[in-house]
């Protein structure tokens, strides 16, 4: 009986540990101000395609030619690859304007919401996209209705 106990105790604990771990990994009120949005250009000098999160790293110049590193963090590998990201879609060297939501503690870091390189290619986060697909899907329709 005490075995018995003692082995649904931990599981519990464990349960309780695993739900404030996901909790806190997906907690993006709590990482990145939600209702800001900057705009930073760079050059990057490393794309980290992981899981859970991958990251772009930029090196950006200031007016006073100081440099700050940034990072932005975005969907993992598996999400982006859906959208037809992979290892080269962004290389060291390219020039990028970036923007994103900011970091709540003023690091240099944002969560990505659009990428755009100097040729006008444009990557945009996947929820972003899909809501811009929709909104000129329902113009369409408007416009056709127009006709």
């Amino acid at each position: 009986m005490l075995r018995t106990q003692a082995t649904h105790t931990i599981a519990l604990a464990l349960f309780a540990i695993s739900i404030s771990a996901a909790r806190a990994h997906h907690s993006f009120p709590a990482v990145y101000d939600q209702d800001e949005l900057v705009t930073i250009e760079g050059t990057i000098t490393q794309l980290d395609l992981t899981n859970p999160h991958a990251f772009i790293y930029l090196t950006v110049t200031e007016n006073d030619d100081a440099t700050i590193d940034w990072m932005v963090e975005m969907p993992g590998k598996l999400s982006l690859a859906r959208r037809g990201w992979n290892d080269w879609t962004l290389l060291p060297g390219d020039r990028v304007t970036a923007t994103g939501h900011p970091s709540l503690s003023s690091d240099p870091e944002m969560w990505w919401q659009r990428i755009q390189l100097a040729d006008g290619r444009e990557y945009l986060y996947p929820a972003l996209a899909d809501q811009l697909a929709v909104e000129a899907e329902r113009r369409e329709r408007v416009r056709r209705l127009n006709q």
